[in-house]
């Protein structure tokens, strides 16, 4: 779903503006699943088999450390060099600048917020998992308690 949303045109143009603002508005849809998924593990509606839930945490940690290196280029964008002296060249620069640190459009903040969102799923899934076993260990004992009985 993010990946569709923010594939957009990442030109200089007005294209752009919208495309981070896309971005923005993809992170916050990913940011209100994962709250509802934090709400329904939280209160019991959603258990994971422990494996399952694990496969997919790892997937997700894969995910948060390509996003690092993405982070880590954009963050090369603000010390861009290279481009020359002239009026142009400075000009183009302070553009590359302002993509990659316009607070919370900027490409950035944009990936430093998909990476968090990314590990918080992979979190989720894991608290999910330990629900499972949490859960099934309760049953085990409530079992054995009753057979006792």
């Amino acid at each position: 779903m993010a990946d569709a949303q923010m594939s957009g045109d990442l030109g200089m143009g007005a294209g752009a503006a919208l495309g981070f603002v896309g971005a923005g508005v993809a992170l916050g849809a990913i940011k209100q699943e994962n709250d509802k998924l934090g709400q329904q593990i939280s209160s019991g509606q959603l258990k994971l088999n422990p494996d399952a839930a694990n496969k997919a945490a790892q997937v997700y940690e894969n995910k948060a450390d390509q996003v690092d290196r993405l982070i880590q280029k954009a963050a090369d964008l603000t010390r861009l060099g290279g481009l020359g002296d002239y009026s142009s060249a400075q000009e183009l620069t302070g553009k590359f600048v302002m993509k990659a640190q316009n607070g919370s459009t900027g490409a950035f903040d944009l990936l430093t917020g998909l990476r968090e969102e990314l590990q918080r799923k992979a979190d989720l899934f894991r608290q999910a998992a330990r629900d499972y076993v949490a859960t099934d260990e309760q049953i085990s004992q409530d079992l054995q308690r009753g057979s006792q009985a």
